[in-house]
């Protein structure tokens, strides 16, 4: 087997090739919504409490931001959110333009039209390599179990089929 390749852009694309769910996790911060896109999110890392967990560049001002938050929502992103996904992905403009978002009275900002909803707070922060591994501890959950999932693979988003 080949070694793994040292360029951090040849990692990337390797690490494209598996098919991963699209999520947005976004906070109220001194009255604006901050967030981002991101494809790491892990749920069910723990049922009891019930936890996730995410990966977060190091580097990531929107991080830097978003973990002073007391509550963060995330989005599990569907069909319904292809133009949220470019926007929050997105290093500058406004992420949340023409998003429609829900918020709890903790902070927690959500994306419309999403497959699920978890209002979540920080347990913890693992440094790991470049990254930050954060557990997420599941304060709160809805789901909108009509709307098809997004999943990010070799570079693309694509809704998966119906269930129905």
């Amino acid at each position: 087997m080949p070694p793994v390749p040292s360029d951090p852009a040849a990692v990337r694309q390797m690490f494209a090739e598996y098919p991963a769910g699209v999520a947005a996790i976004c906070a109220d911060v001194d009255g604006r919504a901050v967030g981002m896109v991101v494809t790491s999110l892990t749920v069910g890392a723990s049922f009891d409490p019930p936890c996730a967990l995410v990966s977060i560049q190091r580097e990531s001002q929107t991080w830097v931001s978003l973990k002073t938050a007391p509550r963060i929502g995330v989005s599990v992103l569907s069909e319904n959110n292809t133009e949220a996904v470019r926007r929050l992905a997105s290093r500058s403009g406004d992420r949340f333009d023409g998003s429609v978002l829900g918020r709890t009275a903790d902070g927690a900002v959500f994306i419309s039209g999403a497959r699920l909803w978890l209002e979540c707070r920080v347990l913890s922060a693992i440094p790991t390599g470049d990254h930050v591994v954060v557990v997420l501890e599941v304060v709160g959950a809805s789901a909108h179990r009509s709307a098809r999932p997004l999943v990010y693979h070799t570079g693309s988003t694509v809704a998966l089929p119906s269930s129905a």
